[in-house]
C-alpha cells in the first residue's frame, strides 16, 4: 500500500467531513502541478475507538473508507494516493506522519470556531502547523479555483523571518505561474520602516531573478491583520502566505494574541500557506530550485 521510494509528497489529514473533502480539492490540484503523490492521514484516537465501538466497527471500515477516497482521488484526478492510518494525538502524529513519509506539504481543513468530529479549530489547527516539519496550507469550505493559486499575497514586515516566506513564494508561483503581491507592513518608526522597505527590495530582487510577476504595496494605519485582510480580499488573492512561531505557538508579526484565528479563519476563506521558520538557513544559506540564495 505505501509506497518508500515516494519523494513528492503531499499528506492531507482528513476526519471525513466536509473541509477535510476540501483539503482534498487544494491537494489535488496542487499535487496536479508538481507531479506530486497524496497521503491521506486518519489519527486514530480513543475518541476514535470508542466511536467504532459504538457502531459496532473496526478499524478495517476506517481503512476501506481511506482506500475508497484513494480510488476516487486516482480516478477524478489521476493523482495516486495512499493512506496513513496511525495511533495518537492530532497535534503532534500529523506532524510525525508528515516527518516520517517525508511529504514537503501537509494541506488540512480548518472547521473555524466550531469543531467537529477531530476539531480541527482555527486556533488549533496552529497547535498541529507549528508541529509540522514542512509548510502548512490551510483552507476553509472554499474549493481552489479552476486557476489555482494565480494570486498570491506575502506580508512584508522587519524580521528576517519574511526570506522564507519569499522562498515559499516563489516555489508556489512557479507551480501556477502566478503573480506575488508584496504588502508592507505599515510601521510608524522610521527605522523599522526602513528595514520593512530593505525586505521588499530582497524580496523583489529574487522575484525578478526567478522571473516571477509580482507587485507592492504599503498597508495604512490601522491595524496590520484587518488591513491584510482586506487588501488580500480586496485583491482577490488565492493564497496568503504566512510565517510561524515553532516555540511560542504564534505567527510572527501578522498573527499575535486573540488575531491568530483571524487570518486563518478570515471570511474571504483565502486559504493561508503557514511556513514554521528554518534558523539554518542563516547560518550556511539555501539554495531554491538551483538558482535562489537566501544568505544572511
Amino acid at each position: 500500500m505505501k509506497d518508500k521510494e515516494i519523494t513528492n509528497l503531499i499528506l492531507v489529514p482528513t476526519d471525513f467531513t466536509d473541509v477535510a473533502e476540501c483539503a482534498i480539492n487544494h491537494a489535488v490540484s496542487v499535487a496536479k502541478t508538481g507531479k506530486d503523490h497524496i497521503t491521506l492521514v486518519h489519527i486514530v484516537t480513543a475518541d476514535t475507538k470508542a466511536k467504532l465501538k459504538k457502531e459496532g466497527k473496526t478499524l478495517a471500515a476506517l481503512q476501506a473508507q481511506l482506500q475508497e477516497q484513494c480510488d476516487t482521488i486516482f480516478k477524478q484526478h489521476g493523482v495516486k494516493a495512499d493512506y496513513e492510518l496511525p495511533e495518537g494525538d492530532i497535534f503532534t502524529t500529523i506532524g510525525e506522519t508528515a516527518r516520517k513519509r517525508k511529504a514537503r506539504l501537509l494541506v488540512m481543513g480548518t472547521h473555524g470556531v466550531v469543531g467537529l468530529h477531530q476539531k480541527m479549530m482555527g486556533a488549533w489547527a496552529i497547535k498541529v502547523t507549528t508541529s509540522s516539519p514542512v509548510p502548512v496550507v490551510i483552507v476553509q469550505h472554499k474549493k481552489i479555483a479552476a486557476h489555482g493559486y494565480k494570486k498570491i499575497v506575502l506580508p512584508v514586515d522587519a524580521s528576517k523571518e519574511v526570506k522564507q516566506g519569499i522562498f515559499y513564494a516563489i516555489l508556489m508561483a512557479k507551480q501556477y505561474d502566478a503573480e506575488v503581491k508584496l504588502y508592507g507592513k505599515y510601521e510608524s518608526d522610521e527605522y523599522i520602516a526602513n528595514q520593512v522597505k530593505r525586505n521588499i527590495s530582497f524580496a523583489k530582487s529574487f522575484l525578478a531573478k526567478n522571473s516571477v510577476k509580482h507587485s507592492e504595496e504599503i498597508a495604512g494605519k490601522g491595524n496590520h491583520v484587518k488591513e491584510l485582510l482586506r487588501y488580500s480580499a480586496r485583491e482577490n488573492a488565492d493564497l496568503i502566505i504566512i510565517m510561524t512561531e515553532k516555540e511560542a505557538d504564534i505567527v510572527i508579526e501578522f498573527i499575535i494574541g486573540p488575531d491568530n484565528e483571524k487570518i486563518i479563519n478570515n471570511e474571504a476563506e483565502i486559504p493561508v500557506l503557514c511556513v514554521n521558520p528554518d534558523l539554518s538557513y542563516y547560518h550556511s544559506g539555501s539554495v531554491l530550485e538551483g538558482s535562489v540564495l537566501f544568505q544572511s
